[in-house]
């Protein structure tokens, strides 16, 4: 499980991720969660703070291919956060690829995976990020109801 947890943005929706959060380690054997800011470049971390624990993305081609990946953030920023090369704001994180270039990294690795979005669906073609990453990952609605289309379709893969 990857969370989105910087930023403003995703603040209004922490008590839903701890909720998730406690749901998910009920749920999987083996649950590792790390955390990115907006979108992912080249690394994940392993810690909340984003500082001491970085994983570079390419280690995860490592894991056991049958892995569930679930993605949690409102895929919204500036376009040139995904679509630029070094498009972070954070200098540690750039790598000379667009963040697009990564997910479509981890869609390939994990074909098991989703994002869970907390903006609701309705306002998704509103921004051009969110059709962007809704491209590479089939997208769901951080509800009940899209939690349980989301373990479906995990499921299923």
């Amino acid at each position: 499980m990857a969370i989105d947890n910087g930023g403003w943005s995703m603040d209004p929706y922490v008590p839903v991720l701890q909720t998730l959060f406690d749901y998910a380690r009920s749920q999987f054997k083996d649950l590792k969660t790390y955390f990115f800011h907006n979108t992912i470049y080249s690394t994940l971390w392993k810690d909340p703070a984003r500082y001491k624990k970085p994983q570079p993305i390419e280690e995860f081609a490592r894991f056991d291919p049958a892995t569930r990946l679930i993605l949690v953030g409102d895929a919204s920023m500036a376009p040139y956060e995904l679509m630029a090369a070094d498009g972070s704001i954070h200098l540690e994180e750039r790598s000379g690829k667009p963040s697009v270039e990564c997910l479509e990294f981890l869609a390939q690795t994990f074909p098991s995976a989703v994002w869970l979005n907390p903006i609701a669906a309705s306002m998704w073609d509103y921004t051009r990020t969110i059709a962007v990453i809704r491209q590479i990952f089939p997208m769901f609605e951080l509800t009940i109801d899209g939690l349980e289309q989301a373990v479906t379709h995990l499921m299923a893969q």
